[in-house]
């Protein structure tokens, strides 16, 4: 495919947007008919776990490479290797699902973690660097795509479990739409991101020790424990939330989609609304005031049982309590020069941590129950308040005195 040497940051913008959309929407698409995926595969809480955590497992292993593939090829590459990987294992899903095989499935969902674990790096990294040229705060507006991404995602999926659509093909149009953002958007994402040799590299050259370092680095360890701790938190809500209203709540399988749709309904809100107060009051204090409003809100859907009004109300506080944890702690990392090691490395913890933990916590939730389960998440957004700290930025910077329009 033809590339555009030098595309517009607006065009990079809309490229970024519907990278990270596409991203959100997909995923809770499916996420929204886990129960029905649950039936067509005749396995219990336990034995999906296992199957989540086979993409874990792939999204793992790109994850601990990513840094290197951008580094090396830069994060053009990196997002359509990303891509690919999804189209690959979204097949092998579809095929799992209308024989009824698990065991297919885990497999596709183990090429499909691949790709999701190397393309988010790959927007993200972008992401960050374009937040850096531009001296604007972008981030939480990209992560609002995906989470505008997840909602409507969410809201169709369920609608499609109302209207009994199957769940294959579902994944065949969202598939579709995959091939056609990959091919109209990957041109405008610009050669050299994150590479460090090469004509078009962007980054300066770093030495195995120094990329190594950035695994030590005492900030970078404590935004990523951050990030994982709000990482699980909503990887929990993904996996889990939906099926624990259905198996604790006793509501429908699109109601409980819908109750999905609010806490991520919430979280949109918050990201596309958030950066004026994160540029009044700053990263740490908008992460842990908003954190405590998210431990709030898992305690309303614990205890609210069985009125969904409680679970509705502790959703939307779950939500908006995560919602800037990921974008504001990315782009923490991003402070200072040639970050976009780090960036990849506070990524991989968020990643990690919202793909590995809530397919392991399934195994709990099967031995206690769901929302028994779901107090392990209050803890761990309290890590999120508890480490917030580290998102003080390394300098000074004045959003509203840069030049370039985004």
């Amino acid at each position: 495919m033809t590339a555009i040497p030098s595309p517009s940051p607006r065009s990079l913008v809309v490229a970024l947007v519907s990278f990270f959309f596409i991203f959100g929407f997909a995923s809770a698409a499916w996420v929204v008919r886990i129960p029905d995926i649950r039936e067509l595969i005749h396995v219990n809480t336990a034995l999906l776990g296992i199957l989540f955590l086979s993409g874990s497992v792939g999204a793992m292993l790109a994850l601990i490479a990513a840094p290197r593939i951008v580094a090396h090829y830069a994060t053009r590459v990196a997002i359509g290797a990303g891509f690919t990987f999804i189209l690959i294992g979204g097949v092998g899903s579809i095929t799992a699902l209308y024989l009824g095989n698990p065991v297919l499935l885990g497999i596709g969902g183990f090429i499909t973690g691949m790709g999701y674990g190397v393309g988010d790096v790959g927007i993200n990294v972008e992401g960050a660097e374009l937040e850096k040229r531009s001296g604007r705060s972008l981030l939480p507006q990209l992560h609002g795509a995906f989470s505008l991404g997840t909602l409507i995602g969410a809201l169709l999926g369920s609608a499609a479990a109302a209207l009994l659509i199957p769940v294959t093909t579902q994944t065949i149009i969202i598939d579709a739409i995959y091939v056609a953002v990959l091919l109209v958007m990957i041109r405008y994402i610009p050669r050299g991101t994150g590479q460090e040799h090469g004509e078009h590299a962007t980054a300066e050259k770093t030495t195995r020790v120094e990329r190594r370092a950035n695994w030590t680095n005492r900030r970078v360890i404590f935004l990523g424990l951050a990030i994982f701790g709000a990482s699980v938190a909503e990887g929990g809500a993904n996996d889990w939330l939906a099926l624990a209203m259905v198996d604790d709540y006793k509501i429908a399988a699109a109601e409980a989609g819908l109750t999905f749709a609010v806490l991520v309904g919430a979280m949109t809100v918050v990201r596309l609304a958030g950066g004026k107060m994160v540029d009044k009051i700053g990263r740490a204090l908008t992460l842990r005031i908003f954190g405590v409003a998210g431990m709030i809100g898992v305690l309303f859907v614990i205890l609210g049982a069985p009125s969904p009004v409680f679970a509705w109300i502790g959703a939307a506080l779950w939500g908006a309590g995560i919602a800037l944890a990921f974008p504001l702690l990315i782009s923490a990392a991003a402070d200072g020069e040639n970050s976009s090691g780090r960036v990849a490395v506070v990524t991989a913890f968020g990643y990690a941590a919202f793909l590995v933990a809530p397919p392991v916590l399934g195994f709990l939730g099967q031995t206690i129950g769901l929302i028994n389960m779901f107090w392990v998440f209050v803890g761990l957004i309290g890590l999120l308040v508890v480490f917030a700290g580290a998102a003080r930025p390394l300098v000074t910077v004045n959003y509203e005195s840069a030049s370039e329009s985004v």
